[in-house]
């Protein structure tokens, strides 16, 4: 038995004792012991599930790399869950690293997941991301892609200089044209002078 199903049937024993014994039959100190004892373990589950050290990077990326920040990615298309793992960041690319839960071995804890090519991010911002969970924000030419952390904003002067910039590039406006605009002949001129 692996420790994440020693945990969730720690929890699930927990949970039930919690639910159906009286607090009569265990005593008021043994009852109310058992909450602590349910946070601590939720706490172990999660961090046996989901975290990545920065020496597990290391273990399967040749590359050095100047900045890492654990996070979740929120997906591109807004359903599922957040992919959990060890955001790594270089000057010339950004990577996610996510935890590897069935062949998991001392060489290869985790796998790269996610990479972009940092010259395709125009910008960054920190705020909320997901409902009210904050986060970082890169901004690519087109879209952007999201990252749920609580330690985005004390970060973000590392993940400008991680990345090689002196500072944060302005944020891409999206221009949104409507069909009386761009049928004007001021707006058709202006085009065929780009061209």
């Amino acid at each position: 038995m692996n420790m994440k199903t020693l945990l969730k049937v720690l929890l699930l024993g927990i949970t039930l004792g919690i639910v159906f014994v009286s607090p009569a039959q265990i005593g008021i100190v043994g009852f109310y012991s058992l909450f602590p004892l349910l946070f601590l373990l939720v706490y172990f589950f999660y961090i046996v599930s989901y975290a990545v050290s920065e020496e597990d990077v290391r273990k399967v990326r040749i590359e050095p790399f100047s900045f890492s920040l654990f996070c979740g990615m929120v997906p591109l298309i807004g359903d599922g869950d957040l992919t959990r793992g060890r955001l790594v960041i270089t000057d010339k690319k950004v990577a996610l690293y996510k935890r590897i839960d069935r062949h998991r071995t001392k060489q290869t804890p985790c796998e790269e997941v996610w990479s972009l090519d940092v010259s395709t991010i125009r910008s960054l911002g920190v705020g909320k991301v997901l409902s009210s969970r904050s986060g970082l924000i890169f901004y690519l030419d087109e879209g952007s892609v999201h990252f749920v952390t609580s330690k985005a904003k004390k970060q973000k002067s590392a993940i400008i200089k991680a990345l090689g910039w002196e500072k944060a590039p302005a944020v891409p406006q999206e221009v949104e044209v409507f069909a009386e605009a761009a049928s004007a002949p001021s707006f058709n001129a202006t085009k065929q002078q780009e061209e």
